[in-house]
């Protein structure tokens, strides 16, 4: 296997999307979604090295999606905590590990870069699987490594870093077996086009309109919960043609500034803030002697996930869609009415993604700014004193 540390090669006119994956080890199917091909590589394990009860290690906080999906695969997933920096615990993860284990699957949650490599040392060890979830990560390194070139496979999201409605890249960075994708039908590209021209005309009106919100340009989405009596089933589609040919049109490189930037101007305008704290920001900035951050090089981010204040979260949310700006919330849904999983239980009730995409415009991010110093101001000083990171 070849390593994927960082080397700066003679520079290229753009950074497409072919050109970025063609730095990895495997070769790329391309999905409907990522959710699509981590349910392909699920069964594709269990269908070379049968296992009578197979498990999936991962972390509690996920979308139900995901859960629904191993439920489908005939997998019993085992969960592993998230705390409260985004990070994982090494010896949680491997006092879960049994001979009935398929793999171990590990996130870079919103972009904030998580050490996979003593977590591959541990699933090497055992003869299992490390699934790389980046999903949330796309032309990022970490310690001088490509962010999912630590994996046996890897998961990428066309469809949320690119802002488009579909696709998903699935990277197999270790292939034992021969490897043939489950699809038999196509996302229909009329349908992705329409949400692509919907999304590009919304984001144009919404910053024309500086934010203001008369057509109700942002409205919080339901939040998705596991039925667990309902029969769990998932149709793996392959990406749409329209998707397969606009996704090398953006050039990633400048994908990953407008991020960059956007970001730093938000950690920046919010500081200086008691009341919310960015997560795992000792991974990915420093503060330099003019009480300035800086990001360190390869940071690129998929939203800035914040610690709100306890019994705030919500009120932070709304207060910013009625200002014009939508921020998700997660997944509130986790740990699904599990006990015992004390991060899990912070990040559900009070993370808050700040928008940094590059339909961001400078009056939305200022509006962001102000209002969380606004908001911050008139947090109470009993609810300032309990906030504390776990």
């Amino acid at each position: 296997m070849k390593e994927n540390f960082i080397k700066r090669e003679e520079k290229v006119s753009k950074t497409s999307l072919n050109h970025y994956l063609r730095q990895f080890e495997g070769r790329p199917y391309y999905y409907g979604n990522a959710s699509h091909a981590f349910f392909d590589i699920m069964e594709w394990l269990q269908k070379n090295r049968p296992k009578k009860k197979p498990n999936i290690i991962m972390p509690v906080y996920i979308p139900a999606k995901l859960y629904r999906f191993v439920l489908a695969a005939g997998y019993e997933p085992k969960f592993y905590d998230v705390s409260t920096d985004l990070n994982i615990d090494l010896k949680e993860i491997s006092s879960l590990i049994d001979d009935q284990t398929q793999a171990v699957f590990a996130v870079h949650f919103f972009g904030v870069p998580v050490d996979l490599q003593p977590l591959k040392n541990i699933t090497e060890s055992a003869g299992i699987y490390l699934i790389e979830d980046c999903a949330h990560s796309m032309n990022a390194y970490y310690k001088d490594r490509l962010l999912g070139s630590t994996g046996d496979c890897t998961l990428f999201s066309t469809r949320k870093m690119l802002q488009l409605h579909c696709g998903g890249v699935l990277i197999l960075n270790s292939e034992p077996w021969d490897f043939k994708p489950s699809w038999n039908e196509r996302v229909r590209s009329l349908f992705t086009m329409y949400h692509f021209a919907g999304s590009r005309v919304k984001n144009k009106v919404n910053n024309f309109l500086k934010a203001t919100n008369p057509f109700k340009l942002s409205e919080i989405p339901y939040d998705g919960y596991i039925d667990f009596s309902e029969e769990h089933v998932v149709r793996v589609k392959k990406m749409d043609f329209f998707s397969s040919w606009y996704n090398n049109i953006p050039d990633l490189d400048k994908m990953a500034d407008n991020r960059r930037e956007n970001f730093l101007h938000l950690l920046n305008g919010i500081n200086n803030l008691d009341s919310f704290h960015p997560i795992g920001i000792e991974r990915y900035a420093k503060k330099e002697k003019t009480n300035q951050y800086t990001l360190d090089t390869g940071f690129v981010p998929f939203s800035m996930p914040i610690l709100t204040p306890p019994g705030t979260r919500n009120q932070v949310q709304q207060a910013l869609c009625k200002a014009g700006v939508l921020c998700f919330v997660g997944w509130p849904e986790a740990p699904f009415g599990l006990k015992g999983f004390k991060g899990a239980d912070v990040l559900k009730d009070r993370l808050l993604e700040l928008p940094v995409h590059s339909f961001m415009d400078s009056h939305q991010l200022n509006i962001i700014v102000d209002c969380l110093n606004s908001l911050s101001a008139n947090v109470n000083e009993s609810r300032k004193e309990s906030f504390v990171s776990i």
